[in-house]
């Protein structure tokens, strides 16, 4: 009960604890699944379609989200934080439905009752959050706005996830991947790095000017929610993509990364934001590829943006948030900076995947090996910071 308390005392506890278990357990359900499928079997022949693709979007990314909006937003607005009752039912929800799509690959019927938890969570989620944003005083709500707005599409995806279990229609998992990517998972973590990069620089770096116009937020979060549009169209998406890479090329420059290298925790964040703009890139060079005639998969681009940029980007924000609120000094240790690098090395094997068949098998076996033992060492270092007392004895 102790350590059930203890994960009860601020949001990013149940969120992050919950996220690390999910994404820990999923990794290693997929490695299984790849070194099965080398001696011709699979976990997955029972199971609804595609549900790698459901689990890595919906499984963890968003309890993560919770766990860091629920905390660190109240702040932003200038409002009480919702209460413990509220966030952890909603949490609590999701993270069951989590699970229970884990438990799909053994028992399909989990996958109904994993779907259904993930969107009356989700629900609850955005009903906490538009409350907090409505009693909210502050003058500017502009990420506060365009998160809520994120995490209703959200709950649309999730809504379409569900309709793609009852019909035989492939059509509604396509929208829900589409929905969830580029209408939910990339506008929130753009929305995130936007107001919290600079603004950690700033504490850390003499000298250093933020900048953070609220013109280009906008501009990231309409060109991710244009793409969604023109992709569940099957319209060409290349001039929103190259219009993204250039915004994002150009504040990968203006945020002036190559000042915070010495400063690991910064450097991290920096550095998984670059990738980004590479995601972005690599999509308007598979559609190029495309449109020639080459076989294009989009994984290469996809896995650049899951991997690359949030995947790297959670790592840095999650140690981030883990050390602050633990009253520890916001210092990257040497597994949090060996594993973001180790994350890098995953990310690269899994995009040359795409663009060398013949290598295929081993890169992959490679990227989910290290990404097996990044997570999993991360988590043993900082997941039991979640049931712990703060070393302080402070709240939080």
């Amino acid at each position: 009960m102790k350590l059930l308390a203890n994960v009860a005392r601020a949001p990013h506890r149940a969120g992050f604890l919950s996220g690390a278990v999910v994404l820990c357990a999923g990794l290693l359900w997929w490695a299984a699944e790849l070194l099965l499928r080398e001696r011709g079997m699979s976990l997955l022949s029972s199971t609804p379609p595609a549900l790698h693709g459901q689990v890595m979007l919906t499984g963890f990314f968003p309890l993560f989200m919770l766990g860091f909006i629920f905390t660190a937003g109240p702040k932003w607005l200038g409002v009480a934080p919702p209460s413990t009752v509220r966030w952890g039912m909603a949490i609590g929800l999701y993270a069951l439905g989590s699970a229970s799509l884990l438990a799909a690959m053994l028992w399909p019927v989990f996958w109904w009752v994993g779907s259904t938890a993930q969107w009356l969570g989700w629900g609850m989620a955005c009903l906490i959050w538009l409350g907090r944003v409505r009693a909210s005083p502050a003058p500017d709500r502009l990420h506060a706005g365009l998160i809520l707005a994120a995490f209703v599409l959200g709950e649309v995806a999730l809504t379409a996830y569900l309709l793609s279990g009852s019909t035989t229609l492939s059509g509604w998992r396509y929208a829900a991947q589409q929905g969830m990517l580029w209408g939910m998972l990339l506008p929130v973590y753009l929305v995130v790095c936007h107001r919290m990069v600079p603004f950690f620089t700033a504490n850390v770096v003499m000298g250093y000017r933020p900048w953070r116009p609220d013109w280009l937020v906008a501009s990231w979060v309409a060109g991710s929610w244009l793409h969604g549009a023109l992709a569940m169209a099957w319209l060409p998406t290349w001039p929103v993509d190259a219009v993204l890479a250039l915004l994002l090329g150009w504040t990968v420059y203006r945020w002036q990364f190559w000042k915070t290298l010495r400063v690991r925790l910064l450097a991290m964040q920096h550095l998984a934001f670059v990738w980004a703009g590479i995601g972005m890139v690599l999509l308007v060079l598979e559609g190029g590829m495309a449109r020639t005639g080459y076989p294009v998969s989009g994984l290469a681009s996809l896995h650049a943006l899951a991997l690359g940029f949030m995947a790297s980007m959670l790592l840095a924000f999650v140690t981030r948030v883990s050390l602050g609120h633990s009253g520890r000094a916001l210092v990257a240790g040497r597994i949090a900076w060996c594993g973001f690098w180790g994350l890098q090395l995953v990310t690269v094997s899994r995009v040359l995947a795409e663009f060398l068949p013949l290598w295929r098998v081993p890169l992959l076996l490679v990227a989910i090996g290290c990404a097996v033992l990044v997570f999993g060492v991360w988590a043993w270092r900082y997941v039991p910071m979640y049931w712990q007392p703060r070393p302080d004895g402070r709240e939080g």
